[in-house]
């Protein structure tokens, strides 16, 4: 859809067009980052609506997702479950590795996924993945190393905003909408 891609350059529309999968981090992503415990431990976090709905539509569209997280949640294993995502890695400490294996069982290349990360530990795969994004409250030395910064902040539609520049450039976002 035109509306979604005049606001992207022509390579990073290129790039989108080729996505088959779109890996994402959890903390500072899909979340505003913030780690909340209530007063028994229980872990809390908020997820944005907005990048939950779009993963249905991403399926249909035939494009795996799913989350490589530092971290393990409680919470994130029942919003990944919730939302159905191909598959929810958690406690990884070398995430370049895991997306190697992930490369490797779902017969993807490198320039077939896209990468959502927003820090250090992303990075591996920031150096790998065919197309690179990162929400605008990361790091500026975290920017560098992306294809595109989302208007976004973590926690506030990161994943729907690359979801719908690569709906739209795989020409499929006008399927969605009728």
């Amino acid at each position: 859809m035109k509306q979604i891609l005049i606001h992207y350059t022509k390579e990073q529309v290129k790039k989108a067009a080729s996505i088959k999968a779109i890996f994402f981090d959890v903390d500072g992503v899909l979340t505003d980052g913030k780690i909340i415990y209530d007063e028994t431990g229980k872990e809390i976090k908020n997820f944005n609506v907005k990048d939950g709905q779009i993963i249905g539509h991403l399926k249909k569209a035939g494009i795996l997702t799913g989350a490589i997280s530092g971290r393990e949640s409680g919470a994130v294993t029942k919003r990944c479950a919730e939302l159905k995502v191909d598959f929810c890695h958690q406690g990884i400490i070398d995430k370049g590795s895991v997306f190697e294996k992930l490369l490797k069982h779902y017969k993807l290349k490198m320039k077939e996924v896209a990468f959502i990360g927003d820090d250090i530990n992303d990075l591996p795969i920031f150096k790998r993945a065919g197309f690179t994004a990162c929400p605008a409250d990361t790091f500026e030395y975290i920017k560098e190393h992306v294809d595109l910064v989302t208007t976004a902040k973590g926690g506030r539609g990161v994943l729907r905003e690359v979801a719908d520049l690569v709906l739209a450039a795989r020409g499929d976002f006008e399927k969605i909408l009728k």
